[in-house]
């Protein structure tokens, strides 16, 4: 089957993002028909070409949004055709209005293109495709759990629960310590972006990630179409909640009796993980293997039917 030099085609849509790029003006650089480049581009990277684009320039618009450019003049730097287009796209994409990011994102750099090694077509079709997927969405629940473990380890907490929800959720809770939060707005939201503040990550993106072991509670969170903080410390609530890494307001804090600990609320993004759900049994038995020494702590893992619970409410 033929191929188009995709490194050619990324890098010149790169050097042109302020630019109008038209499907026509790349079919003509890699030397086909413009139905023909379409079908090749979207074969190998798992997205039409003019999506791709969008994508590009959505990125690099982050950079000029938080270097402090006005959203209008980003909407035009970029050449979309009007503010709300721009606005739109901008949030579809990344879940945040560009005025959100602008105020409460910390950093971003925007991701080298990669030309895939192989295909996005034929790397669907591989057969253990669907198993990494899920064994990947387990790895950002263990991520979570790992930091609930050093707590334990470390004598500080006794109790870790794991509530996995049939709408997509899990909620891991321990009674540790609690980050330590303090009512400084300023200086609790830069504790929190140390720890859990990412950002977006696109289908491309995940496609050419390699092993998720160890991959941090930032990059979990950028996976996250929804993740929710609460943490409970000295007689305080403090709450910070993130769309696909991206922070959506100051901390919050409420005065609370609570024993200490931290609740983590995630959702894996669909738009990655599709409709693929973690498995408690497997949870449960990835927790036993770390857990067997640690003789004080307890943990619980539970399924939640949501459908079930709206209906009872009802």
């Amino acid at each position: 089957m033929e191929t188009i030099d995709l490194g050619q085609i990324l890098s010149y849509i790169d050097t042109h993002i302020y630019e109008k790029i038209t499907l026509g003006e790349l079919a003509k650089l890699a030397g086909y028909s413009p139905f023909y480049f379409s079908r090749l581009f979207s074969e190998a990277m798992g997205m039409p070409v003019t999506g791709y684009i969008r994508i590009r320039k959505l990125q690099h618009a982050i950079m000029s949004l938080l270097e402090g450019k006005k959203v209008l003049d980003v909407s035009l730097m970029y050449a979309f055709d009007s503010h709300e287009g721009f606005t739109r796209a901008f949030t579809q994409l990344f879940g945040s209005t560009p005025s959100t990011v602008k105020k409460y994102m910390a950093s971003y750099r925007v991701p080298e293109y990669v030309v895939p090694v192989t295909d996005f077509r034929r790397k669907k079709m591989e057969t253990n495709y669907t198993d990494k997927l899920q064994e990947n969405l387990h790895q950002l629940i263990y991520e979570v759990l790992t930091e609930s473990i050093k707590e334990a380890l470390e004598g500080y907490c006794t109790e870790i629960e794991v509530i996995i929800s049939d709408d997509g959720t899990i909620k891991i809770t321990d009674n540790g310590r609690g980050i330590p939060l303090t009512q400084n707005k300023h200086a609790d939201q830069m504790i929190l972006d140390k720890i859990l503040a990412g950002h977006p990550i696109t289908n491309a993106e995940y496609s050419q990630m390699g092993d998720f072991s160890g991959i941090g509670m930032q990059t979990v969170n950028s996976l996250c179409e929804s993740l929710q903080v609460c943490v409970y410390r000295d007689g305080m609530r403090f709450k910070q909640d993130y769309v696909r890494g991206i922070p959506q307001h100051e901390v919050l804090s409420e005065k609370m009796e609570h024993l200490s600990g931290t609740e983590i609320t995630l959702k894996p993004d669909t738009s990655i993980f599709g409709s693929t759900t973690p498995s408690d049994t497997e949870v449960r038995s990835w927790l036993k293997e770390r857990i067997e020494d640690i003789g004080h702590l307890k943990v619980h893992v539970k399924k939640q039917i949501m459908r079930q619970i709206r209906l009872y409410c009802n």
